[in-house]
């Protein structure tokens, strides 16, 4: 399995998530809500999402590490 690539773009709040090395050939707006946009590949996989104001503004200061949630998930 390949690494996550992840980079927060503090000046536009985005967090940027990719899981592939494919390229991105268009974008879907999430269906849930405005703020996560997908990458879609050519073959239409998932290939990673942005999350679009990722930081409130209390949250955005100064900082060196980034706070990112993860969780582990078994299969049911």
């Amino acid at each position: 399995m390949k690494p996550i690539k992840m980079v927060y773009d503090e000046k536009g709040n985005t967090l940027h998530v990719h899981f592939s090395d494919k390229k991105e050939v268009f974008c879907k707006e999430s269906d849930v809500g405005k703020e996560i946009i997908y990458s879609i590949a050519e073959d239409g996989s998932v290939i990673g999402f942005e999350i679009l104001n990722y930081l409130t503004k209390g949250e955005r200061k100064p900082f060196k590490v980034l706070p990112v949630k993860t969780q582990i998930l078994k299969a049911s």
